[in-house]
């Protein structure tokens, strides 16, 4: 919905361009701005651009003007997603805001004079996880899966169309995705506007201790899909749904299983073998590179 939001300017730029190879869009006051359009290339009047000189340059009103547009005129409506630093709107599309943090007494109020957005436009690629999802269930249903990859490597697209597969291949399971962000399913009016699969329940703007403890309480899912685990709150959520019995699929920005074994916060994680898999994506191909599938030991199933 990206027509909703750009300024016509922007817009006319856009449509020298394929839409369904542009994922990102970087606009920062008063710089250059960059597209990722299969790699990174500035965007000029007649679409990509040689030089900075040539590219389009936003305008502090501007950045204003699409956020406003995009809390559909209500910021004070949509001030709990922005105090996060994003929004996200209609398609799953997320915009990344940076500004002026505004903090009273140690909490955070919102975010004012915006300086830079960061327009993710998420993609759909049918069949993108078929690779992997051998080694990812076995006679008894679907693994706890950790999907590593660094950021903008295309975890959430591999998780949807995980969520695809399995809902399809197991029919007789219940599959819940908490979309705390809306960016998996992109639900709107009740309806998810991006393929997770005809039998799958969603939990759509929902932190992830909500979206987990109802769930479970309510829908008796066999898995959960979930995206992004980033605080202390979120493992102790995936510690909750493995012991319920549940199994999990979720996602972190690692670039490798080595690197995630640097993180403090995952050492009891991985201490306690909870996942059972673990899924390495990258760029090195293009957004979603399977580098490999390993399990629980570290031993490799599959190398990309």
């Amino acid at each position: 919905m990206l027509k909703d939001i750009l300024p016509a300017r922007f817009l006319r730029a856009l449509d020298f361009l394929q839409m369904d190879k542009l994922n990102e869009i970087r606009l920062r006051v008063s710089f250059p701005t960059i597209v990722y359009y299969g790699g990174r290339y500035f965007l000029g009047e007649n679409g990509l651009a040689d030089s900075n000189k040539d590219s389009l340059c936003a305008t502090a009103q501007e950045l204003n003007d699409i956020v406003y547009r995009a809390c559909e005129c209500s910021v004070y409506a949509h001030n709990e997603e922005l105090k996060q630093g994003y929004i996200t709107i209609e398609g799953g599309i997320r915009i990344g805001i940076c500004g002026e943090v505004v903090v009273d007494n140690g909490i955070i109020k919102t975010i004012k004079n915006f300086s830079s957005l960061n327009i993710r436009i998420p993609r759909e690629i049918k069949d993108c996880s078929l690779t992997a999802l051998p080694f990812l269930h076995n006679e008894n249903g679907i693994l706890n899966t950790l999907v590593l990859a660094p950021p903008g490597a295309g975890k959430t697209t591999f998780i949807r169309d995980l969520a695809a597969q399995l809902s399809n291949k197991f029919i007789s399971r219940n599959l819940l995705v908490v979309d705390e962000r809306n960016e998996i399913a992109s639900v709107i009016n009740g309806k998810p506007g991006l393929n997770v699969g005809k039998y799958t329940d969603v939990y759509s703007g929902a932190d992830k201790q909500f979206g987990i403890i109802n769930g479970i309480r309510t829908m008796t899912p066999d898995a959960i899909i979930l995206d992004e685990l980033i605080t202390s709150a979120d493992l102790q959520a995936i510690n909750y749904i493995i012991g319920c019995g549940v199994k999990v699929v979720a996602t972190s920005h690692s670039r490798d299983i080595y690197d995630l074994q640097k993180k403090p916060l995952f050492k009891e994680v991985l201490k306690d073998n909870l996942f059972d898999r673990f899924v390495v994506l990258s760029n090195r191909k293009g957004k979603g590179t399977l580098e490999g599938v390993w399990d629980k030991n570290y031993t490799c199933l599959y190398y990309g």
